[in-house]
Parts: structure tokens; sequence; C-alpha cells
């Protein structure tokens, strides 16, 4: 009769390793002072980006709400392609996307349980606006500015959206099989 896996614990073939192709869900738990770190070389790695791209990018106009409720119904009638709106707002949805790592690991790192949720949101976002134009006033004294002001706004999308994604990553578990 053929060995059967499993049929008795202690006794395993030889060559086969325990455990090994069964299902099991590991928990990394990452320290709120490594979240820190990350946070603070993230925004150190932001600024530098800010200065490496003084004097090669330019700030330009940027749209308004407005303008992008605008291109949004000129694209929904036909009369622009996606690939023009996404061009149009590629300033604006990189403003957003910069800043969503940093607002999803700001909310980790301040996050303070379940019954605090809505002020780690607000401390994530206040945080977040400071840094944001933070920025945009140190720029004044590189050579070319990289953003604007308005760019403060966009970056407080972005900080909201990481911060979303931070409280999803402490509720949602997601599994690949």
């Amino acid at each position: 009769m053929p060995h059967q896996i499993g049929s008795m614990p202690h006794q395993i073939p030889h060559g086969l390793i325990p455990n090994v192709g069964k299902p099991g869900i590991r928990t990394f738990r990452v320290p709120r002072w490594v979240t820190i770190i990350f946070l603070v070389a993230v925004s150190i790695a932001m600024a530098a980006l800010v200065v490496f791209l003084s004097g090669r990018a330019y700030l330009r106009q940027q749209l308004t709400v407005p303008d992008i409720v605008s291109l949004v119904h000129r694209y929904d009638r036909g009369a622009l392609s996606i690939d023009t709106l996404l061009a149009t707002m590629a300033p604006e949805i990189v403003d957003v996307l910069f800043f969503m790592p940093w607002g999803a690991l700001a909310f980790l790192a301040f996050d303070g349980g379940e019954q605090h949720r809505l002020r780690t949101y607000l401390l994530t976002l206040a945080v977040g606006v400071t840094f944001a134009l933070g920025l945009v006033a140190w720029q004044s004294a590189l050579p070319t500015r990289v953003t604007g002001w308005e760019d403060a706004g966009w970056n407080m999308l972005g900080c909201l959206a990481g911060a979303v994604c931070g409280h999803l990553r402490k509720r949602v578990r997601v599994r690949f099989e």
C-alpha cells in the first residue's frame, strides 16, 4: 500500500519537508519606529528629487478644477482623446502620485487605533499639507521652481489617497494564490 502523506504526522517520507505547500498566513509586524524611518527617508528623497529637478523641469500653469471638468466634458463628447486628456492632466496626476507613498507612511506612523482614526486622517493631512507647502516655499532658494502653490492642493489629494491606502492596508488582507 502506498504511503499517504499526512496519514501519520510523525512519519514523513524521506526528502519531504513538513508544511511545504500548505496554505498559511504569515504576518510581518513592522515596528512604528521603522515606519517613521521610512517616512523620513521618503521625505528626504522627495526633497532631493525637487532639488534634482530644479533647473531641469519648470513650473507651468496648473489646471484648475473647472478646467479639469471642462476637459472631462470634452472627452465625454468625443472632442478630446484619452491620450490628450492624460497628457494635459499629467502634472496634476504626478502631484497626486508623488504624495501617495508619503500619505500612506504618515498614516501608518500616526495611527492611534480604531477609536482615533479621524484624528489620524486629520493629522496626516495637516502634516502633509505643511510638508507640501514647505517644499513649495523652500524652492524660492533654488535656481528654478519645480512646483507652485497650486501643487500643494494636488499634493494634499495625494496625501489623502495615500492615507486611505494606509488605512486599507490595516483593514484588508490580500492573498495571492
